[in-house]
């Protein structure tokens, strides 16, 4: 636990000191507290190097290609964590937690939004979940899943609009995260879940991802009480979001990898 903790202080204050530059090309768009492409190149590029930089130290690249490369999807998995973000959204919308107000025309720009927050998303997999189950730690336990999923949250504590529920959330999406990881051995299917979670509530839904707004497709306004609706951290500040992915982890952790993830 002493190495996580180590490391993650160490990359905090690494990719802190990197981003000092990239804070002057996003400089104008942070009090917005609106995703712009040059707030996605401040966050993005620092964490880019600081990975590239310790896939180099550590060797790791081939370890990576592997883990990247694995051959096989998992219908299950897919289907599942995939319908996460809507059940919540019904529920929200069914105890009038969020009053919906607006439809948007589809534009290509969502598209690429995707593209950026997968990438987005690769990088935090990549930081949270393939570096530490391979460099790190040499006995996963449960403890040491929840150790890095708290350091996870702790990276999203300067975002906009942040509240505790919120953070508390984020840390558990990283539990339900590291045992999707931990359980397929797949980075590039990891990273697909949590980029469709970020893109699904916030350009399909309307939902703030972890306080930053996006374009979207649809809209809404948040209704008191904001513990239950999420306010304007989005989805992710609900305790509506807070049961769901609970119960998605316990669940995922009851099972064996051969009972879940079958291939297509």
């Amino acid at each position: 636990m002493k190495k996580i903790f180590n490391f993650y202080v160490r990359a905090f204050l690494i990719i802190s000191f990197i981003s000092i530059p990239f804070i002057f090309v996003a400089f104008e768009d942070l009090h917005t507290k609106t995703f712009s492409y040059k707030i996605w190149i401040a966050t993005f590029c620092p964490q880019l190097i600081y990975i590239l930089y310790l896939i180099r130290k550590e060797k790791l690249y081939d370890n990576f290609k592997i883990n990247f490369f694995r051959r096989g999807f998992y219908s299950t998995t897919i289907l599942l964590t995939c319908l996460i973000p809507f059940i919540v959204y019904f529920f929200l919308i069914g105890f009038k937690l969020i009053k919906v107000y607006n439809y948007n025309n589809w534009d290509i720009e969502i598209i690429i939004y995707f593209i950026l927050i997968f990438l987005s998303a690769l990088l935090e997999e990549i930081l949270f979940r393939f570096i530490p189950y391979k460099m790190l730690v040499n006995d996963i336990s449960i403890k040491n899943i929840i150790l890095v999923s708290l350091f996870f949250s702790f990276f999203h504590l300067f975002n906009p609009n942040t509240n505790i529920v919120g953070l508390v959330n984020v840390a558990i999406a990283g539990v339900f995260f590291s045992l999707i990881y931990l359980k397929s051995n797949s980075i590039l299917l990891t990273s697909f879940i949590h980029a469709f979670w970020n893109f699904s509530i916030g350009c399909l839904l309307g939902s703030n991802i972890s306080g930053i707004k996006v374009i979207s497709i649809l809209e809404y306004i948040p209704e008191k009480p904001f513990f239950l609706s999420g306010g304007d951290f989005g989805f992710e500040g609900s305790i509506i979001t807070t049961i769901v992915f609970s119960t998605s982890c316990f669940f995922l952790y009851n099972l064996k990898p051969n009972e879940f993830f079958k291939n297509i």
